[in-house]
């Protein structure tokens, strides 16, 4: 049985006030490593808070996403860094915008109910951790933003045909803690 370090003290200073001889018992050596663990502990926490919960890294500037794809990656394919577009006819423009708020944990659009055509998603972080915004549908496999910090946007420009689209946020277990939704595109495009 281990006797808590401030009961030895006690224990000693009484002994000694009786004359009682003492004999000094080393502590064991895992002892200290029970005095550090909370301040472990603490720092990792600390590190964990200054880092957000974002797998990736991210500046302080927004990184809005270009409106087209580099010119080695096929037309919506997805890369770092840049938006991607259903079809070739996005790349020319920017589409109606749809604001899509997030914090923390739920996702918003300004719309949930879409024509077919071609849509800029605006992803605005009012929460106060990293997120950003993917959206997967009928000709758009998985078209994500850059990461965005608190208080920053990024765009993402699309083009929609009929069905439904799921839109999410990537980052770490958002998206099972309620950052999921989905829109409607019915219709034809005019």
């Amino acid at each position: 049985m281990s006797v808590p370090p401030v009961l030895f003290e006690q224990a000693t200073l009484v002994r000694k006030e009786r004359g009682e001889h003492t004999m000094k018992i080393p502590h064991h050596p895992r002892s200290s490593a029970r005095r550090r663990a909370p301040a472990l502990l603490l720092a990792a926490l600390a590190v964990v808070a200054v880092t957000g919960c974002s797998s990736s890294s991210s500046s302080s500037t927004p990184k809005a996403a270009a409106t087209t794809p580099p010119a080695s990656a096929p037309v919506g394919a997805p890369s770092a860094g840049t938006s991607a577009t259903g079809s070739a006819a996005a790349s020319a423009s920017t589409g109606t915008s749809v604001t899509v708020t997030e914090k923390e944990y739920s996702i918003t659009p300004s719309q949930t109910q879409l024509a077919p055509g071609t849509y800029t998603f605006v992803a605005e972080n009012t929460g106060t951790v990293v997120h950003a915004l993917e959206i997967a549908g009928p000709g758009v496999s998985a078209t994500r933003t850059d990461s965005i910090p608190p208080g920053q946007q990024a765009k993402l420009t699309v083009t929609l045909q009929p069905g439904s689209y799921e839109l999410w946020c990537p980052i770490d277990s958002h998206k099972a803690l309620g950052m999921d939704t989905h829109i409607q595109v019915a219709g034809s495009s005019s």
